[in-house]
């Protein structure tokens, strides 16, 4: 399996640094053989604090923009809506750097063998090299044990001496207590602006750090030198004043005392046992998987020279296995172990003051993408700080359902932040998106699917049907007797269409968007099973079905064939648009399958029209495109774009590049792998249907994969030779019944344990038991 990005050159930029975490920290390692640079990361250093939004919001405004959509006075409607929904301020603030720790070696002399590698398997970077006649080593990891960074650089036994800091370029300040400590204390400051609103100082945080060395040490104002040293070790402890049980600044706690407490804790242990601890910690995360495919080995090869072999056209499928391991690696540095926040737009790696996009929390796609592979590459786990978010924003969201639309329930837009706003921000065009609430709520419910823990389906039962109270209330009868949302757009694509004087116009907003319908029906199916599963609400179970039975059909557009993208068949004004949103019903929603062959076979098309006019264009429409064409049952296809998303999308650090650094691809990428080779998203919530090598490429004929998860908490092995299933072996938490539907690449198992059923094998399963299969 391959587990290694290494680098025989250094370069300083950011996106040839390697990413390090604990969930809760991050760190980006340069690997500089001159002056070491790592940048840190706090998963709760936003900047600005908790504010009260403030609307425009009016009963009778919602329904004169309604009235207006009806009667097709589109732009009169979407002058009236960005004069009414959107929040005030419109704008959410920022997740921010945390600062840079440096070793400035003070031979500036050449270097040579230089070699920098990021060992997935263990999370630890490693850099080498020559200068004067010394050999180098360094080691550096994010300890989720300890909680603290910890970084390690010695010679073969030859002194050498090095200054070392710790940095933020504002609203920060750097100390030397004594000869061994570096302190760096801070506030962020913000101004007043019309897009942000007030100014004012917000969370406060700091750093310590605690050096070792067999050298001698002094110490200046805001830096330490090692002198005549053999080896150093820095234990670094990162902290600030937010609560995450609040989403809140907690201006009563004393974030200095953590620092105390991680340090002490560290600099108890040796550094060997720091290093075996993080070691054994993070296999029980990242071992549980393996995937490999029957490829040449070039791990010899660099992996930015495998990058660019691979962009010029040489077959490398060991490095798909990389790219796949990169992903689960980052799911884990980012949102498991210790972190208490969600992975927002670029995980936890952040090296801006204002990044794109503010890094903020995107909910009309991408913050459901960073969960995609959770459960099927077995780490729900992951999840935990989601579901916290989640809980904390359907609070909050009831507030601004009630201002904004006078409704039940509880609504989220397509933003939202640390400290859990939920308004319309950006603009009413883009940022109008009152179905990021449901659609939250089906990575929620994929978190059941995939653990069967009715414990958890208990706690999370009140934010889905909230999410269901606030769609009852959205709805609204058209002229043709269905509900319908309004009003409601198809995430950042426009349409044209012809206004009342005859004149073609452009619009954003509309009522009836096709992924409303597709969302609410992935809730409300949900729910309603929720229901029944804990034996509760059944008149509202059975009101949900009611209202579904009112919602529009599904419409394939007369044009073309495609799924239509709105209520009307209007011609979009983007066909390579890079939102696909007519195609959720197909991934991640499960309306759109093979068991429907018509909608299929314009899903088919609808996705073949947007690549024909330049769909995929970013990292993480590409990643989706994988998933679309895995649920097609489209191997080569999905193979097709798992290339370009290598080749187009991926910077040398593997990174995902929307373009800029976006890491949501990374997650969308590594849960269309896992697609590819299992699904089991068809079938009832009580008896899934499992398919194993569903869209297997042609070129991936010999291959394996141990560890991966099907819905209904069974744990797969899977080989497979020549293109056909050889072996299969499947776990399971409690007595089930597998439930297996047979391809054309797996044939009839040769044990006979089985029941056939059509194309389904049903095979009893006890608790913690394996049921192997041989084909």
């Amino acid at each position: 399996m391959s587990t290694k990005l290494w680098y025989n050159e250094f370069k300083d930029d950011w996106m040839w640094a390697l990413p390090l975490g604990n969930g809760r920290i991050g760190a980006m390692q340069y690997g500089n053989p001159n002056c070491e640079q790592i940048e840190i990361n706090e998963e709760s250093l936003w900047s600005g604090r908790k504010i009260e939004e403030r609307y425009h919001a009016s009963p009778e405004a919602l329904a004169e923009i309604r009235k207006l959509i009806f009667e097709e006075k589109l732009k009169e409607a979407s002058d009236l809506a960005r004069a009414t929904f959107l929040s005030d301020p419109p704008v959410v603030r920022s997740y921010e750097s945390f600062g840079e720790i440096f070793i400035d070696f003070l031979d500036k002399s050449p270097y040579t063998n230089y070699r920098k590698e990021l060992e997935l398997s263990e999370a630890i970077a490693r850099v080498s090299w020559t200068k004067s006649g010394i050999n180098f080593e360094s080691e550096c990891f994010v300890s989720a044990d300890y909680d603290a960074l910890v970084y390690k650089v010695s010679s073969d036994k030859k002194p050498f001496s090095c200054r070392i800091t710790v940095k933020r370029k504002r609203d920060a300040y750097t100390a030397c207590p004594d000869n061994n400590t570096v302190i760096m204390n801070g506030r962020t400051a913000y101004t007043a602006s019309r897009l942000y609103g007030e100014g004012g100082e917000g969370m406060s945080f700091g750093a310590k750090l605690k050096i070792e060395t067999d050298g001698q040490l002094s110490a200046d104002h805001d830096f330490i030198t090692v002198t005549d040293g053999t080896y150093i070790i820095l234990r670094g402890a990162f902290s600030t004043n937010y609560d995450a049980e609040k989403f809140d600044i907690d201006e009563t706690a004393d974030y200095r005392e953590k620092l105390n407490l991680c340090l002490n804790k560290a600099c108890d242990s040796s550094y060997e046992q720091i290093k075996s601890l993080h070691i054994e910690t993070h296999k029980k995360w990242f071992d549980r998987v393996c995937f490999e495919l029957d490829a040449e080995d070039f791990s010899d090869i660099s992996a930015d020279e495998r990058l660019d072999d691979f962009r010029d056209g040489k077959k490398d499928d060991d490095l798909l296995t990389l790219y796949y391991n990169f992903g689960r690696y980052l799911l884990i540095e980012s949102s498991g172990k210790n972190a208490h926040l969600p992975a927002n737009l670029q995980g936890i790696w952040c090296h801006d003051f204002n990044p794109p996009w503010g890094s903020d929390f995107h909910t009309n796609i991408n913050l459901q993408m960073n969960y995609w592979p959770a459960g099927c590459a077995n780490l729900s786990d992951t999840e935990k700080p989601f579901i916290h978010f989640m809980k904390m924003v359907s609070t909050f969201g009831a507030e601004t359902a009630k201002k904004l639309f006078n409704s039940n329930g509880w609504v989220i837009n397509h933003t939202s932040d640390a400290f859990g706003r939920t308004g319309v921000h950006d603009s009413v065009d883009c940022g109008f998106f009152p179905m990021a609430g449901p659609w939250l709520c089906l990575n929620l419910w994929e978190h059941y699917e995939y653990t069967n823990s009715k414990q958890y389906l208990e706690e999370i039962y009140p934010i889905l049907k909230g999410a269901c109270e606030f769609v009852n209330d959205y709805l609204i009868e058209d002229n043709h007797g269905h509900l319908v949302t309004s009003p409601s757009n198809s995430p950042e694509n426009e349409f044209y269409y012809t206004d009342t004087d005859g004149i073609k116009q452009e619009s954003m907003l509309t009522h009836g968007a096709t992924i409303d319908f597709q969302i609410i029906y992935a809730l409300f199916t949900r729910t309603a099973h929720a229901c029944k599963v804990l034996n509760t609400d059944a008149n509202f179970a059975a009101k949900l079905e009611t209202i579904l039975s009112k919602l529009p059909p599904m419409r394939i557009s007369e044009r073309y064939g495609t799924v239509q993208e709105w209520i009307k068949d209007y011609e979009e004004t983007e066909p390579g648009h890079r939102h696909i949103s007519q195609l959720f019903g197909l991934f991640p929603g499960d309306q759109i399958n093979e068991n429907e062959p018509e909608i299929y076979e314009a899903a088919k098309k609808t996705i073949a029209r947007r690549i024909e006019n330049g769909g995929g264009s970013t990292g993480w429409s590409r990643a989706w495109t994988i998933c679309f064409y895995a649920r097609l049952k489209d191997g080569n296809n999905a193979a097709e774009h798992l290339g370009y998303l290598l080749k187009n999308c991926t910077a040398y650090n593997f990174f995902d590049i929307h373009p800029p650094f976006q890491i949501d691809g990374n997650f969308g990428g590594t849960a269309g792998i896992t697609e590819m080779l299992i699904q089991s998203h068809l079938g009832t919530p009580d008896e899934r249907i499992v398919e194993l090598l569903p869209a297997l490429p042609y070129d991936w004929s010999n291959g394996k994969i141990k560890g991966v998860k099907a819905r209904g908490n069974l744990t797969f092995d899977i080989e497979w030779a020549q293109g056909k299933l050889t072996k299969a072996t499947v776990t399971a938490d409690k007595n089930s019944v597998l439930m297996l539907k047979l391809n054309s690449r797996t044939g009839l198992p040769n044990e006979k344990q089985y029941t056939i059923d059509g194309e389904i094998l049903k095979a009893e399963i006890s608790a913690g038991e394996k049921l192997q299969l041989t084909f």
